[in-house]
């Protein structure tokens, strides 16, 4: 599942607000990898936009970032999430993407 839009532009963006909250934090793309447990490459393709990130990573950027999901977004995708949202935000985070598509398939469903 791609995270928000294939506008290589907002791809640009996130990455770009993502290295932007990761140096407010002092730290390196080498610790910010550490505590997501990838790798520096990998950190390095989504804040240059070279790489499309999966809707977990993007939850793994700001849960890793301490960061609100709307602060790594870019300005023209800005959400605001109600309390009762941001309840379903916080327990979809550890979900599995398997798990994340079952969950927007009973959403959708739910209409």
């Amino acid at each position: 599942m791609r995270l928000v839009s294939r506008n290589a532009n907002d791809v640009y963006e996130i990455g770009n607000k993502i290295r932007e909250a990761r140096e407010a934090q002092g730290m390196s793309q080498d610790d910010l990898a550490d505590v997501m447990e990838t790798d520096r490459k990998t950190v390095s393709r989504h804040e240059t936009g070279e790489q499309e990130m999966k809707i977990s990573a993007f939850f793994q950027y700001y849960d890793a970032l301490n960061a609100r999901p709307e602060q790594l977004l870019p300005d023209r995708l800005q959400m605001t999430a109600t309390p009762l949202e941001e309840r379903l935000l916080k327990a979809a985070r550890d979900l599995s993407e398997s798990n994340l598509e079952v969950l927007i398939m009973v959403a959708e469903r739910m209409k």
